[in-house]
């Protein structure tokens, strides 16, 4: 698997952002053969994740996104996004409070004819006060706690995949 890093830049006052950054599936490929690219973001909540197909992919560019191991999106372990000529929209919520601060995304492409660029945009706000305009419902003393219990679950499906991970390697 071949590896990549992408940074993309924010202003320094700003505590909401949107990363952006393309990534070429070239043609060819297989799952077996994806290549990861390393996403470097902050900690924060993330409040979006955009995924533009363009046209001519036929559903054979394919896309997933990890915090280390796990795989965030799409949730199913193993299972990935595909599309052609569609902007995938997920206003999603996920906490991203631990170092390394980045996602890996992993792209492959069966198309044996044309090489495919996805364009990714992943949301993050990263104040408490910006996180809760994302919540508008919620009062502080709520979401602080509803954080606390997204956090709790993430840690929990987390695990679940882990040792679902181990067992299937070990072969029971």
């Amino acid at each position: 698997m071949s590896q990549r890093y992408l940074s993309s830049g924010r202003a320094a006052n700003r505590k909401d952002v949107i990363y952006s950054c393309s990534i070429t599936a070239t043609k060819g490929g297989s799952e077996a053969g994806a290549t990861s690219t390393i996403l470097s973001v902050t900690s924060g909540l993330v409040w979006l994740l955009e995924v533009d197909f363009p046209p001519g992919c036929c559903g054979l560019a394919h896309f997933r996104m990890f915090d280390g191991k796990y795989q965030l999106f799409p949730a199913t372990p193993g299972a990935s996004f595909a599309g052609d000529s569609v902007t995938l929209h997920l206003d999603d919520l996920y906490m991203k409070q631990a170092s390394p601060y980045e996602f890996r995304v992993e792209t492959w492409n069966e198309d044996e004819k044309w090489d495919h660029t996805l364009g990714v945009r992943v949301g993050m706000a990263m104040t408490r006060a910006e996180m809760s305009r994302y919540m508008p419902a919620l009062s502080f003393e709520n979401f602080e706690r509803l954080l606390a219990e997204m956090i709790a679950n993430q840690e929990l499906a987390r695990q679940a995949q882990l040792e679902a991970s181990l067992r299937e390697l070990s072969g029971g």
